[in-house]
């Protein structure tokens, strides 16, 4: 064991909104680990309902973003050394500058199922696509050398544009909420990520980072703001009970998991809105 981290678990879940199919879901997920094992990368992006193919582009913007942490893990360069520029300019070249060889794909293939775009649609592609984005790279920490043997703990370093969150619980308790601390901060114009936006500065000034460290048995959640809300309006995360009861959900399986996601709506107290969760979980040593 002594050359390898201590295992990751990871989940991934999607819950369209009501009404809709999993098809329709405007949110999305993506993870994905290093050969060596010693780096997982995940992230979960929230499409903006108003805009048109706003999915797509999540789906885009989660698999950018991933390749994008790989990228620099490959460099040894990660966004708390002042990375968080040069990940952008990689992440909008793995998005923004595809966009348009997207959209001339998806006008084809409207155009052959005999549906071309409408003229009140053409604006709506003008403008673009818009969605949130967190993005998490876990890291092994280096085999201590007076121990090579040991466990090696994990690193997250995560990157955050808009209301998606991360959580970090330890024994089902909040440790980190990245990048809204309480349920006061979720606000119906959160920051997003255009796939027209070109403006690498600006995107990384609006953009938050941050780092912490992992022991055994600690969890890392992504979530889009309907279920990261939900989190923070529950008091009893802060005593570990609320986190604890989304773990064993998560240990369930899909079908269970998103029973509850319908069962908290019908019952008001979740929003009715697309649900991403990626719930990722350092197993413990034995």
């Amino acid at each position: 064991m002594g050359a390898h981290p201590t295992p990751i678990d990871s989940q991934c879940f999607l819950v369209p909104k009501a009404g809709s199919l999993r098809g329709e879901c405007e949110d999305a997920t993506h993870l994905t680990s290093s050969p060596d094992g010693h780096s997982v990368f995940a992230a979960v992006s929230d499409g903006a309902s108003e805009s048109l193919l706003s999915g797509a582009w999540a789906r885009k913007l989660v698999r950018g973003a991933v390749a994008s942490m790989a990228a620099a893990d490959d460099r040894r360069h990660d966004t708390e050394n002042g990375g968080a520029g040069s990940f952008v300019e990689d992440l909008l070249a793995r998005t923004v500058d595809q966009w348009d060889g997207y959209i001339a794909e998806y006008q084809a293939e409207r155009a052959a199922r005999g549906r071309p775009i409408t003229w009140y649609e053409q604006p709506g592609l003008d403008k673009g696509a818009f969605a949130t984005l967190v993005a998490v790279h876990l890291r092994a920490a280096a085999a201590a050398p007076e121990d090579p043997a040991a466990p090696r703990p994990w690193t997250w370093h995560a990157f955050a544009l808009g209301d998606s969150c991360l959580f970090h619980l330890r024994e089902g308790r909040l440790i980190a909420s990245f990048p809204i601390a309480d349920g006061e901060g979720f606000g119906i114009t959160p920051q997003l990520l255009g796939s027209r936006n070109r403006d690498a500065a600006l995107i990384t000034d609006r953009a938050s980072t941050a780092t912490g460290e992992l022991r055994a048995d600690d969890e890392l959640l992504l979530a889009t703001d309907a279920l990261a809300a939900w989190l923070l309006s529950h008091p009893e995360l802060a005593s570990g009970g609320t986190g604890k009861q989304l773990g064993k959900l998560a240990d369930l399986g899909e079908e269970t998991f998103t029973e509850w996601v319908l069962s908290e709506r019908d019952k008001s107290r979740m929003r009715n809105d697309d649900v991403a969760l990626i719930r990722m979980r350092v197993k413990t040593e034995g």
